[in-house]
């Protein structure tokens, strides 16, 4: 059996083709038809404007992701579909419309969740475990920079459990009305931002600070308005950007923590009692709870995805989730 299918390749820095090739099955794989493909806001913008390490391997952790990070190079991890037996799966899978996958590596979804909704579950696994790294104690305040999809999802977690404020900071309108109306204190990076922030946290400033805008400035913001041995945590990956922080005032003097989150691990603090699959069921249970697909901004066909990531890197403010309707 063989399947024509459309696969999205990213040949060159502010490019993408799709590209028809012909797929077989390899032993027992599945053949899945996607419905719904979900763009990775921060990973592929580094793909698609060409700030990945040369020759970094895709990803050890996804048996779907092969080879390096560099062009011309089928990449993405968030696809959602249906098997021919009429299964509706989730699969780490770059962006493609037929695929042949292992049955094994195909997560299965409820049937009350709809794929607008479970084309959330890769955002929503990396917002839970960048909780489960930050940690925060019950009634702890939580400074969370950077209110893209991770970021939101991530509020949204930290407002269900023992957080006693979430302050958010977003330089885009849209997303900080957005992050207001889930519950959270939503500020404007400025001038009176840290005294703004030192209101909210009775002069402290925050005890759990996350960064997942995958900026610098986002870090720096972290570190210098965490209370005294308050915890940075950073979520962003940079790929082959450099990072220059400040580190000789408030991180030295307030003997802060710095610790990365990366989800393809859980923390070792915790792998008595939690492992991968503890972690998918509340992945699961969370997006039948919030629902995320009212973050959807925009919809694209896989054709038109050159438009999409031209979306992103020239009017990022518009966005906050888009997907790609084979």
């Amino acid at each position: 059996m063989e399947v024509k299918a459309k696969a999205l390749y990213f040949t060159a820095p502010g490019t993408v083709e799709i590209r028809e090739e012909i797929c077989r099955p390899v032993g027992e794989q599945v053949l899945v038809r996607s419905r719904l493909i979900g763009v990775s806001h921060g990973t592929e913008m580094l793909v698609f404007g060409g700030q990945m390490p040369p020759g970094l391997e895709a990803d050890a952790c996804l048996e779907n992701l092969t080879g390096t990070l560099d062009y011309p190079l089928k990449y993405g991890y968030i696809n959602t579909g249906e098997t021919e037996s009429g299964r509706r799966v989730f699969a780490f899978y770059p962006h493609q419309d037929l695929f042949f996958v292992e049955p094994q590596q195909l997560i299965e979804l409820p049937s009350r969740l709809d794929f607008a909704d479970a084309v959330f579950l890769a955002n929503m696994e990396t917002a839970l475990s960048i909780v489960h790294d930050a940690n925060p104690r019950f009634g702890e305040c939580v400074l969370l920079i950077g209110q893209g999809v991770v970021g939101l999802l991530t509020a949204e977690i930290l407002l269900r459990g023992d957080a006693g404020k979430v302050i958010t900071v977003e330089p885009y309108a849209k997303r900080r009305q957005v992050s207001e109306a889930i519950g959270c204190v939503a500020l404007q990076p400025g001038a009176e931002l840290q005294e703004r922030i030192r209101e909210h946290t009775d002069g402290r400033g925050a005890d759990v600070a996350i960064n997942v805008s995958a900026s610098a400035e986002g870090l720096q913001l972290a570190i210098d308005n965490l209370a005294f041995e308050g915890i940075a945590v950073e979520a962003s990956w940079y790929g082959s950007r450099p990072v220059t922080l400040e580190l000789g005032r408030a991180f030295h003097r307030k003997r802060l923590k710095l610790r990365s989150s990366q989800v393809s691990r859980i923390d070792p603090a915790l792998t008595g009692r939690w492992d991968k699959g503890r972690r998918l069921d509340r992945v699961l249970e969370l997006l039948q709870a919030i629902r995320p697909s009212r973050y959807i901004s925009h919809r694209f066909a896989l054709d038109r995805a050159q438009e999409a990531f031209e979306l992103l890197e020239n009017q990022p403010e518009r966005s906050i989730q888009i997907v790609l309707e084979p």
